[in-house]
């Protein structure tokens, strides 16, 4: 068992927007924090949208490059954060200005995961 809180990014495929919050997150190394990823509607594997917007990044090697998992494959988490999902989930739910995979969405999701980051230190 670990002593870290956990934060849940939830998407509607878990593949993509999710993918790309959870590397940042891990990336500024929250003390007692650690995130993972989920979708709502799991696709079968990681949006290749991802990997490509995380390319030269220092971050790309935290992105997570396992099948995408429900919600429900998370006990427990201590918050969730859902991305353009729809309807209530639970948490709290961002729906980004910027919805076309591209760097400005990516610089969104970077820049919100700081912030987020700056209420859990």
């Amino acid at each position: 068992m670990t002593d870290e809180n956990v934060v849940v990014f939830v998407c509607p495929h878990g593949a993509g927007k999710s993918r790309l919050a959870a590397a940042w997150f891990n990336a500024l190394d929250v003390p007692g924090w650690h995130a993972t990823s989920a979708g709502l509607e799991p696709q079968p594997g990681v949006s290749v949208h991802a990997a490509r917007l995380l390319a030269g990044t220092p971050v790309r090697d935290l992105l997570d490059e396992e099948p995408p998992r429900p919600l429900s494959a998370v006990p427990d988490p201590d918050l969730v954060v859902t991305i353009d999902c729809p309807g209530p989930v639970g948490g709290t739910s961002w729906r980004l200005a910027h919805v076309a995979f591209d760097d400005a969405m990516c610089a969104e999701i970077r820049d919100r995961v700081r912030a987020l980051a700056e209420t859990l230190t």
